[in-house]
């Protein structure tokens, strides 16, 4: 078959205009006077489908509102508020495309050299508490603007939580940042509902009833009737154990179909409505069939541009949501695990697209989602399991094999046709590749660059029932047959396996397991995850009360000195990690001596 070469792309300077503007400048550059909405975000402004401020400004610039997008603000001083107009219908706040917490410091609580999502990697360009401090000025700024806090670090922060840094539970940054409205999850169609009701005329106040918010009990406004609640910041800090009670019960209702639910926050109350439905493959398929530059702002190309961007940049999602429900992953309480896939005429018309950027050099890095081999999996039944797949494949979910690999043929022929290389580098769920016949090998013949991402996370059994995952032998098979496939495809192909270290329930005896295993393997792990308390996690939850799911009492490394040992131990190759381990092994002989 003859293949056609990609012609190599000349690179264009983008003009300011395929931007949402973020100067006033750019407003009147569009003929524009008051915006209708601002969005303040902590992140450099990026106009790309895989950061949240893009899909939210574009989805709204698609509705007819003028955005206003206010990236990374001097905060020190209220100026950078009022270089716009008052926004005529909200302020939009959001951290950013993480937590700002994990954004800023590491799982040891050390401030982080560098921040991948602010130009050229700069550090010191977002306050510690971005959505207090943004709203705080807002405030200043012009009063009686509705706020609303959205993005992932609001979705996480909700409720009572617990802040890794401050070492306490904390209210929902509702409460703290004195803002009108919190909207979680991925939230276009939630923050378009909302948008069109002010924009009609309705007060803030009166907007309780839209699903994917979270709204203060004040202005004389009550509960709902038949609301659950939840234990309270108060009932938390006096028992531990209501800090696992409170979240085992949100992640049970935290469905399109589930109660609302209320929470004490001492002082304050906050009602959570149900999660908005996941979006449908048509709502899907418009979202990112909007005209996103995939660029930074031009303002950020002469500091080096955004690093962030640059792992993504010729990456296509594919789907939403993940029905894995691994306890220490956040995903379920953001895109929820219901699965959206969008059709393959949108996919194939973003590869079209994504092909003639002035940018593409010739390959596209990622096709997938969160968990790469969920593509057209259904789930018919909203229950009340986190996890559709531990510690058993729920009967109700329904694997639609033959769409994924329909997908992969398809993206094969195109590639074949088109000179081009696409792979696929989302995370592969290993214990459902195994059951998805074809898959892996295709997988493996056409789509892996070299290396490929699988999160095994420990090799102990008991400490994988801790995280949500299944026994370590259902990875072995895994990887026999990723290595088999490999073998008689003659191609020379590498597992980049991800492990975390002190996890609840993990001990120093469970790292050396997992030493041993690694070293008899002859394996230098790239990369270990020392175990973040990431709000309202199940494995936070654990982290806290020190308890597992059933309410048994657990073993948790909290002080720097044994998570650094168990970091050391799959680290056991990295120089520092020799010299904590030398110091390990003469504590050992010292106390061995004294008994």
């Amino acid at each position: 078959m003859t293949t056609r070469r990609p012609t190599p792309p000349v690179k264009s300077k983008p003009s300011n205009d395929v931007f949402l503007p973020m100067t006033a400048e750019e407003m009147r550059h569009r003929g524009w006077g008051r915006p209708d909405i601002i969005l303040v975000t902590g992140d450099a402004y990026v106009d790309h489908p895989s950061f949240g401020i893009a899909l939210i400004g574009r989805r709204l610039e698609h509705l007819g509102y003028r955005v206003a997008i206010l990236a990374q603000p001097d905060w020190r001083s209220v100026d950078a508020f009022r270089q716009f107009d008052p926004p005529r219908l909200f302020w939009g706040i959001t951290s950013g495309a993480v937590d700002a917490r994990l954004n800023a410091y590491t799982s040891m609580g050390h401030r982080r050299s560098q921040d991948v999502y602010s130009p050229g990697g700069k550090t010191g360009l977002r306050p510690d508490r971005p959505l207090l401090t943004y709203a705080a000025r807002a405030r200043e700024a012009f009063k009686g603007i509705p706020i609303i806090l959205g993005g992932l670090e609001a979705s996480l922060r909700r409720l009572v939580h617990y802040d890794y840094i401050e070492d306490k539970l904390k209210r929902s940054v509702l409460i703290d940042a004195k803002a009108d409205l919190l909207v979680f999850g991925m939230a276009e169609w939630t923050i378009s509902a909302i948008a069109r009701r002010l924009a009609a005329g309705e007060a803030i106040e009166s907007i309780t009833n839209i699903p994917g918010t979270v709204w203060p009990l004040t202005h004389g406004r009550t509960a709902p009737e038949n609301a659950l609640e939840i234990p309270s910041l108060t009932a938390q800090n006096d028992d531990p154990q209501k800090v696992l009670r409170a979240c085992l019960d949100y992640h049970r209702y935290a469905r399109p179909d589930g109660p609302v639910v209320i929470q004490q926050q001492d002082p304050g109350t906050i009602v959570i409505m149900p999660p908005a439905p996941p979006l449908t493959t048509e709502q899907l398929d418009e979202i990112y069939d909007l005209p996103f530059a995939r660029r930074e702002h031009p303002v950020y190309v002469s500091a080096g541009g955004v690093p962030a961007l640059e792992t993504v940049r010729h990456s296509i999602t594919a789907h939403r949501g993940c029905g894995g429900g691994c306890h220490f992953c956040a995903l379920y309480l953001h895109q929820g695990k219901q699965i959206t896939s969008r059709s393959q005429e949108s996919i194939m018309g973003e590869v079209e697209r994504l092909s003639r950027h002035p940018d593409f050099r010739g390959a596209i890095s990622d096709v997938g989602g969160p968990t790469a081999n969920m593509y057209g999996h259904v789930c018919t039944r909203d229950c009340t399991r986190t996890s559709c797949l531990f510690p058993a494949p729920c009967p109700y979910i329904k694997t639609n094999n033959d769409k994924l690999l329909e997908l992969m043929n398809i993206l094969n022929r195109w590639r074949y046709q088109n000179g081009t290389h696409i792979y696929i580098a989302s995370g592969v769920r290993y214990d459902l590749a195994l059951a998805q016949g074809d898959y892996l090998d295709l997988l493996c013949r056409d789509f892996v660059g070299g290396h490929l991402k699988v999160a095994p996370e420990h090799c102990c059994d008991d400490v994988l029932a801790f995280m949500g995952k299944p026994p370590f032998e259902v990875f072995e098979q895994f990887q026999a047959r990723f290595n088999d496939i490999s073998r008689k495809t003659g191609k020379e192909q590498y597992l980049v396996p991800y492990f975390i270290s002190a996890h609840p329930g993990c001990t120093l005896d469970h790292a050396q397991c997992l030493y041993d295993y690694l070293v008899r393997r002859h394996q230098r792990l790239q990369q270990v995850q020392d175990f973040t308390p990431i709000p309202m996690t199940i494995s936070t939850a654990m982290f806290v009360s020190r308890r597992d799911t059933r309410g048994h009492i657990i073993p948790v490394a909290r002080g720097r000195s044994e998570k650094r040992a168990q970091m050391a131990l799959l680290k056991y190759h990295d120089p520092h990690s020799r010299k904590i381990l030398h110091r390990l092994k003469d504590k050992h002989k010292t106390r061995r001596k004294s008994h």
